[in-house]
């Protein structure tokens, strides 16, 4: 292993260009869903809000006792 002082800067900025580092990423957006994916997501959120549900009243009660 090298130390920073030992470093090649120019066999290093070739090394990048062959890697293709210095070229700016490709722009990624969002892509669409597909129904079942939907689903499941709906499915994920119906989850949630059934068991935030049964905490809220498990506590209710528990406070109570």
């Amino acid at each position: 292993m090298k130390r920073v002082e030992q470093v090649d800067y120019a066999e290093l900025a070739r090394l990048l260009r062959e890697e293709g580092w210095d070229r700016p990423l490709p722009e990624v957006g969002p892509r669409p869903l597909k129904a079942w994916q939907q689903w499941v997501f709906w499915g994920l959120r119906f989850y949630i809000v059934v068991m935030l549900m049964i905490v809220i009243w498990a506590f209710s009660h528990g406070a109570r006792s």
